[in-house]
């Protein structure tokens, strides 16, 4: 994980070393290239050497998962979990959320499902789980009863469970830089970001003015695909709600973690996306 106050980037070279030269008494500077640091030129040189592809030196990934619509195919899971109190009665408060989405571009179509459960998302129920899919112009919704509705009257509304995305939950970030790591995951070459913390939109945490929040995050993107591959975030917090819980119950406090990750797989396969089994 990354924390802000070990990844702050400095913001390219510092501390350049001009030297003067002058031959036989003239009194005219003799221009001579500008040599970097020794302090920073370690530096420097790490960040050049494992720099991304061009194009990928300062990035906009918000909502974070920017860019997938433009393959064919693709597919993301997003899991979380909060474990912590409620601020007023000091009851534990646990809960724990995935969220698959798959999206076929050729066939119009979208897949959602949806598994929420504790009192902390989900207060009075144990589990929730919701399916929605779009095809086309039709919407389809299972709810937590198994029962099948189409159009866009079910239970919870089938377009905001069929088109419900991780932008909505974990936000994203409007300005992320290159750590200079690099490493493959899922067999992809992937480069390592770093953004600063206003930079962060996080919807899935609602702050008041006593509140508290503090982040740590992982963010590697695949240039390759254009896209970002892995993100992770810690978020302590005070004071807050979270999610969809009732805005005049109990604030709560604790850690939240979060984890969105791209499935590359589903861009050679595309997504079967069909009507949902009962419908």
């Amino acid at each position: 994980m990354l924390r802000w106050a070990r990844w702050a980037l400095t913001g390219g070279l510092a501390g350049l070393l001009l030297v003067a030269c002058g031959q036989g008494g003239q009194t005219d500077d003799v221009p001579i290239p500008t040599l970097a640091s020794f302090d920073t030129l370690p530096t420097a040189y790490f960040l050049t050497q494992n720099a991304p592809p061009p194009g990928f030196s300062s990035l906009a990934l918000d909502p974070i998962e920017r860019g997938l619509t433009d393959h064919p195919g693709w597919a993301y899971t997003l899991s979380g979990s909060f474990s912590g109190t409620f601020d007023v009665t000091g009851d534990a408060a646990q809960g724990s959320l995935s969220v698959l989405v798959q999206g076929n571009e050729l066939g119009q179509a979208r897949r959602v499902v949806l598994e929420v459960s504790g009192s902390a998302f989900a207060p009075g129920q144990e589990t929730v789980r919701l399916e929605g899919v779009r095809i086309s112009n039709d919407y389809y919704l299972v709810d937590v009863n198994g029962q099948c509705s189409q159009g866009d009257s079910g239970l919870a509304g089938n377009a905001i469970i069929a088109d419900l995305a991780a932008g909505q939950i974990l936000g994203g970030v409007a300005q992320a830089v290159p750590t200079g790591h690099r490493d493959t995951l899922n067999s992809l070459p992937a480069w390592q970001y770093t953004f600063a913390p206003q930079d962060a939109r996080l919807p899935a945490v609602v702050t008041h003015p006593n509140s508290e929040v503090t982040l740590a995050a992982d963010l590697w993107v695949a240039p390759e695909v254009n896209a970002v591959l892995r993100y992770e975030v810690t978020v302590t917090v005070r004071g807050v709600h979270l999610l969809w819980a009732d805005r005049t119950g109990s604030t709560v406090s604790g850690t939240l973690s979060l984890r969105y990750e791209l499935d590359p797989t589903a861009f050679g396969e595309l997504p079967n996306i069909s009507v949902p089994h009962g419908c």
